[in-house]
C-alpha cells in the first residue's frame, strides 16, 4: 500500500485512524480516574496543567492530518476547506448563525438576570466533575478560552473533516457522520456521563452545519463561538464563588 495516496486511505491514514479511533479512547479511559482525582484535589496549577495538556494533545492529532493532506497533494475541499455558494451551503451557514444566536441569547439572559445566574450556578454545582474542571481564577479562565478555541479548530478538522472523509470511503455519508459523531461524544466522557446527551446534540448540530455547507469553516466558527461564550456564561454565573 502506498505510503501516501491522494485518493484513498494510505498507510499514514491508517496509522492516523488508529491513533484517533483506538488511541484517543484508550488514553481517555486510562487517564480518566487519575485526571478527575487531580482536578478534585484543587492543587495549585492543576487546572492549568490539564488545560495545557488538552491543547497540546489536540494539536498533536490535528497537525499530522494537515501534513498528510498536504504531502498527498489532496484536494483541500474534500477536507472541508472550501466555501460553496449553493442554497444548501447557505442553509448550513444559516444554521450556524441560528446556533450562535441561541447561545448569545442564553449568555444575555445570564448576564441580565440574577435569577438565571443563580439557576445556572446551582446546575453547575450539582456536577462536581465539571465544577472541578471549570476555571477558578482569571489566569485559568484565559487559558480555558484558548482550550475552547483550540477545540473548535482541531476537533472540526479531526471529527468533521477527516473522520467523515475517511469513513465515507467505506460507508454511506450518513453512517460516516454518525460514526464520527459517536466517537466525538464518547471522547467527552471526562465531562461526566450526564453531559453526553448535550455533547451529542451539539455535535449533531455542528455535523449538520458541516454537511449542509460542505465547508469546515462555519463548523469551526460556531464551535469556537459556542465554546467560548459557554465558558464565559458559566464563569459569569460562578464569579461570586471563584477564587
Amino acid at each position: 500500500m502506498p505510503f501516501l495516496e491522494s485518493e484513498s486511505l494510505s498507510l499514514m491514514d491508517i496509522l492516523m485512524l488508529l491513533v484517533i479511533v483506538v488511541g484517543l479512547p484508550l488514553e481517555a479511559l486510562l487517564t480518566l480516574k487519575r485526571s478527575r482525582s487531580e482536578l478534585a484535589s484543587g492543587k495549585p496549577g492543576v487546572r492549568i496543567k490539564h488545560y495545557t495538556q488538552t491543547i497540546f494533545l489536540l494539536w498533536v492529532v490535528a497537525l499530522p492530518i494537515l501534513v498528510i493532506w498536504a504531502a498527498g497533494d489532496r484536494n483541500w475541499a474534500e477536507l472541508g476547506f472550501a466555501v460553496q455558494d449553493s442554497w444548501m451551503a447557505i442553509s448550513g451557514w444559516g444554521l450556524a448563525a441560528l446556533i450562535a444566536i441561541f447561545f448569545l441569547f442564553q449568555f444575555s439572559m445570564v448576564s441580565k438576570s440574577e435569577t438565571t445566574r443563580d439557576q445556572l450556578r446551582e446546575a453547575v454545582a450539582k456536577n462536581p466533575i465539571m465544577t472541578n474542571f471549570m476555571p477558578h481564577t482569571e489566569d485559568e479562565k484565559h487559558l480555558f478560552h484558548l482550550v475552547g478555541t483550540t477545540a473548535g479548530i482541531t476537533e472540526e478538522i479531526i471529527f468533521r473533516g477527516y473522520l467523515i472523509w475517511a469513513f465515507s470511503l467505506y460507508l454511506p455519508l450518513w453512517a460516516a457522520a454518525l460514526a464520527s459523531l459517536f466517537l466525538f461524544t464518547i471522547l467527552h466522557l471526562y465531562q461526566g456521563a450526564k453531559q453526553l446527551p448535550g455533547v451529542f446534540l451539539m455535535g449533531a448540530l455542528v455535523t449538520a452545519v458541516f454537511l449542509l455547507s460542505g465547508s469546515i469553516w462555519p463548523a469551526i466558527a460556531v464551535h469556537v463561538f459556542v465554546d467560548v461564550i459557554n465558558n464565559s456564561m458559566v464563569w459569569r454565573a460562578r464569579a461570586p464563588l471563584a477564587a
